[in-house]
């Protein structure tokens, strides 16, 4: 066997070790969008017995101790040398933490750090930002040990505070007036809260995700992807009441969850209901990413920290899945398409260059499902930096790049069904926006053959009456009829006439 076979790629793993489960999540690679090699995560519950005995609980240290041999075997077979291995409150917090620290280092050699509070809440907000999310507003990070909540100014932590009112700490509370106590007494206690009124609130961590999906569930909400969902402040704050409020029984029937995690859920929504009302949020946005994301970005070197997250991602997506290893090409189509869309701005380009990395990445398919499954499959592609927003715009560009043909969109009554969840989101004139980019990239590759340096040497313009094609003397070759039909079709849906000026003109084609 050559040496070849032996080597693997870059890829590097972090175990997480909670209050409430041990997680692996094994990413590509120290990179501006990490993605997901693989993930998988046991309940231990080592912070169970925190609250009564301040030691981790016996028969969760030895769950613990065999999924970290597993994961330990596992990293070993992937030959991942690049391993960090972090504990937050529960092992931070307990008496018998260092011993089971030192267990795991001599059993299986991972070296664990064990984090504080402050360096918590400092990496959830890198994991946060990292998520191209708004650099202004108030991170709240719920586990089953703490309660971590940073306010961020301009993409920089101004604030941060680690409250012990994680799930099993309040569980240990029989009541429900005792752990209002306790959730308000520590609130109260954090005095850069009062200046968060009105803000945008950004959560994550395991039970505030719960009820985002049960969110989701009771509204049939139509796109399926947690990452970005955004709540209106007042109505999240309603939610949260209900959810602490309502029966376990009837929450497993409204929500399709387990009674195990509405039981966490009920105290992270009455934990979220107290602190809403200290600061009145604007909108609640749920994050797919927090601490473990946070420590992936905390190694980027400054430059590639400041790059979009979005073209990050949809950048190696193009270099994974295209047909041509050619990132520039790419942003020639862009660029190409450019006259199309006089009022553009800058976030509107930034899409436009993100729909053109991705319009090559359902050429594989058969080409009668080509344009469903590429809408499918983007509306819930895990991208960084992008709002549900922009992934209907971008997955319906990509239905109409691939053939894919709408009802008219003017008559909501006739939605084409496939798009409907996309649809659902976007205005008419964000529609219309899809549509065109998605019919120019359509043009695009039917010119070029999915060559798209050639486009280098075409040109389109347009002109109060036509949306003219300028073929130069190196792509004169590139005119036909298909060519002139799909260009009455663009011409069409700007409301202008079409013309090819070319060096070598078919017969009856204006020139």
């Amino acid at each position: 066997m050559s040496d070849q076979h032996l080597v693997t790629k870059n890829y590097v793993a972090i175990i997480d070790i909670g209050s409430n489960a041990v997680r692996l999540v094994v990413y590509d690679g120290f990179n501006r969008a990490p993605t997901i090699i693989h993930r998988e995560r046991t309940i231990c519950n080592l912070g169970a017995d925190m609250a009564t005995t301040g030691c981790l609980n016996p028969d969760s240290v030895k769950k613990a101790m065999n999924f970290l041999r597993r994961f330990s075997g596992l990293l070993t077979a992937m030959k991942i040398s690049n391993v960090r291995t972090v504990a937050t409150s529960a092992v931070r917090d307990a008496t018998n933490g260092r011993k089971f620290v030192d267990a795991v280092q001599k059993e299986f050699g991972l070296t664990i750090s064990v984090i504080d509070g402050d360096e918590e809440a400092r990496l959830s907000a890198l994991g946060v930002l990292a998520n191209g999310f708004g650099g202004n507003g108030l991170i709240g990070d719920y586990g089953g040990g703490s309660l971590e909540l940073i306010v961020l100014k301009k993409g920089i932590v101004q604030h941060k505070a680690s409250l012990p009112l994680g799930s099993h700490r309040l569980t240990a509370e029989t009541s429900r007036e005792a752990q209002m106590k306790i959730i308000g007494e520590h609130l109260d206690s954090v005095d850069f809260l009062k200046d968060c009124a009105g803000c945008d609130f950004y959560a994550t961590g395991g039970a505030w995700r719960s009820m985002a999906l049960a969110h989701m569930h009771i509204t049939k909400y139509p796109i399926q992807v947690l990452d970005h969902y955004q709540v209106e402040g007042e109505k999240a704050a309603e939610f949260a009441g209900r959810i602490s409020r309502e029966s376990p029984t009837s929450l497993e029937k409204a929500a399709g969850m387990s009674r195990k995690r509405i039981a966490d859920m009920r105290i992270a929504a009455l934990t979220m209901e107290l602190l809403f009302e200290r600061i009145c949020p604007r909108k609640m946005i749920f994050s797919g990413t927090g601490l473990r994301e946070g420590l992936v970005y905390d190694q980027l070197k400054p430059a590639t920290q400041s790059q979009d997250s979005l073209i990050a991602s949809c950048t190696k997506i193009a270099l994974k899945i295209s047909r041509f290893d050619d990132i520039l090409s790419f942003r020639t189509l862009a660029s190409w398409m450019d006259p199309l869309f006089a009022d553009k701005n800058a976030e509107f380009s930034r899409m436009l260059e993100a729909s053109c990395l991705l319009s090559d990445t359902g050429w594989f398919e058969h080409e009668d499902y080509q344009a469903d499954h590429a809408f499918r499959r983007i509306l819930v592609m895990p991208l960084y930096g992008i709002d549900h927003t922009d992934r209907a715009f971008l997955a319906l560009s990509q239905y109409v790049r691939y053939k894919g043909y709408l009802r008219r969109l003017s008559s909501r009554e006739e939605i084409d069904e496939v798009t409907r969840p996309a649809q659902t989101f976007l205005n008419n004139k964000i529609v219309d926006l899809a549509i065109t980019a998605g019919l120019a990239q359509r043009m695009g590759y039917l010119l070029t053959g999915g060559a798209l340096g050639l486009l280098r040497h075409t040109e389109l313009e347009t002109t109060p009456e036509h949306l003219i094609l300028r073929l130069n003397d190196k792509a004169g070759m590139l005119n036909a009829d298909a060519i002139r039909n799909v260009l009455k079709g663009l011409a069409e849906r700007v409301g202008l006439e079409a013309m090819i000026l070319s060096p070598f003109p078919l017969k009856g084609n204006d020139s």
